[in-house]
């Protein structure tokens, strides 16, 4: 009786639980499980800087009580979809603080990048 009643409670809980928040449509933007449970992520917002290069924006919003340890990869590519080599390529390590939107942007190396490639996973 006390095993069925567990259950029934589990399963209360569960049906009451948050769904997780949406994901990102645009494919440039490659979010893992772990970060699309745990955190909102907004679509990217992609410009163009002053001397030809891209600029790449994300919001991350954070409604937990605790932080968000995040590895962040941008790969930019050339005109044929290939990867250029650069050291902007780099993972970035960052935290997204509890009850906040953080912004995470990146730019591109050079102005022959012309399209990018950001996947957000857990650090």
């Amino acid at each position: 009786m006390r095993a069925a009643l567990a259950l029934a409670a589990a399963l209360g809980l569960a049906a009451c639980a948050a769904p997780p928040p949406p994901t990102p449509a645009d494919p440039r933007l490659i979010v893992t499980p772990p970060v699309a449970a745990a955190i909102g992520v907004s679509e990217p917002t992609v410009s163009t800087l002053p001397d030809g290069r891209l600029r790449v924006v994300v919001n991350l919003r954070n409604g937990a009580s605790a932080d968000f340890p995040l590895r962040v990869q941008t790969d930019w590519l050339d005109g044929s979809g290939r990867p250029l080599s650069t050291l902007a390529s780099r993972p970035q390590f960052r935290s997204v603080a509890r009850g906040t939107v953080t912004t995470v942007d990146a730019d591109a190396p050079n102005a022959r990048a012309r399209d990018f490639r950001m996947t957000l996973d857990v650090e």
